[in-house]
């Protein structure tokens, strides 16, 4: 049951928690545009365009936010307790420490699930639907750039691209484009190897692809060339979106769920390989929302420690403390991916670090 000083201290948190959060969130959104800012003026990118693209991106740069907001509203809430001292009247009343701090451990909990909740069922789905505004952003750099594209390798389907160069259509039509140096592998085959195509150059016109100076390799079971047929010029009809001219065909870890990341570990484990990368993220989709807890027992005591040293205190530490956690994570994901420390611990680290430290201060100050 929720007692008086529950809420009274629930109250204290509330609002600096959701400020700090939002506040946060803001500055993040800012850093996210700035990069896109030449790119969205040049290529006279639509405003809904833009909306969007910073839409699909809220939901990661709230799981990078909620650690902090739970640092800076545990610290702010117990430094203004504590210089009060209504911290020294309910201790005096017989109430221990540890007793005082369940709300703030609480929220911590439950800032730490709600932010798994949507690292690992929001964010996947977000990221590709953001990395897709990306892609079709391509499609206004081909109306203002002659050059759109140069070494891009992408999959469509049954089918694996690898061009050269892609320049704008001289004519200035967005749907038709000019290609060098083209190679595609068709990956259906009676000898279980890929059809190679490759062409010099060739045009892509509203979902036809006319290709020259063709040469099509058929590889036989034992790899070597069954057939090889050339040609001056050849026409395929390939359903390809033009934004994947831009496109990149990798996924990267948050736009996967913790699920999908252990089954690829697991299946690089089964085969004798090993990722630390994929390792490291895997541990990391629950160890990052974690971190909140890992604050929320961490800033209590600390902020109270330090409560005599002024107003702004609390908010001091906070900023402490997400520094010094989100450089001990650069540090340890670092350490990680190079084998230098298990991916485990790589991930880990800095919700061990404050936990230990918050734990450590409680009981001393017991």
């Amino acid at each position: 049951m929720i007692s008086r000083l529950d809420k009274y201290l629930l109250g204290e948190m509330l609002w600096p928690f959701l400020a700090g959060t939002a506040l946060i969130v803001v500055m993040l959104v800012g850093n996210t545009l700035f990069p896109l800012i030449q790119q969205i003026v040049s290529y006279g990118i639509p405003f809904l365009v833009v909306a969007k693209l910073v839409a699909c991106n809220i939901p990661t740069l709230i799981v990078l936010t909620l650690p902090a907001g739970t640092a800076l509203a545990s610290a702010w809430a117990i430094n203004r307790l504590a210089r009060d001292s209504e911290i020294t009247v309910i201790r005096m009343a017989g109430v221990p420490l540890r007793r005082i701090f369940v709300p703030i451990y609480i929220i911590g909990m439950l800032a730490s699930c709600v932010s798994f909740f949507i690292a690992d069922h929001v964010v996947p789905a977000a990221q590709r639907e953001f990395m897709q505004i990306q892609q079709e952003m391509g499609t206004y750099a081909i109306e203002a750039s002659p050059d759109v594209a140069t070494d891009k390798i992408f999959n469509y389907q049954d089918y694996t691209f690898d061009i050269g160069a892609i320049h704008k259509d001289p004519g200035g039509d967005p749907n038709k484009l000019q290609l060098n140096d083209v190679i595609i592998f068709q990956k259906e085959s009676s000898s279980g190897f890929p059809i190679i195509i490759s062409a010099q150059s060739a045009q892509y016109d509203h979902d036809i692809w006319t290709l020259h100076n063709v040469v099509v390799h058929d590889l036989a079971a034992n790899g070597f060339v069954r057939t090889e047929i050339s040609g001056a010029t050849t026409t395929l009809n390939l359903k390809v979106p033009l934004n994947n001219l831009a496109a990149t065909s990798f996924q990267t870890p948050d736009e996967q769920t913790m699920e999908q990341l252990g089954e690829e570990m697991r299946a690089l484990n089964k085969t004798g390989q090993k990722s630390p990368e994929i390792s490291v993220d895997y541990y990391s989709k629950l160890a990052l929302p974690f971190v909140c807890l890992a604050f929320a027992l961490c800033a209590p005591p600390l902020a109270l420690r330090f409560a005599r040293a002024g107003a702004y205190m609390g908010i001091f530490l906070s900023l402490v403390m997400v520094w010094v956690g989100w450089n001990t994570l650069l540090l340890t994901k670092f350490l990680g991916l190079s084998g230098k420390i298990p991916p485990f611990i790589a991930a880990w680290s800095p919700d061990i670090l404050f936990a230990v430290l918050g734990i450590y201060l409680l009981v001393t100050m017991e």
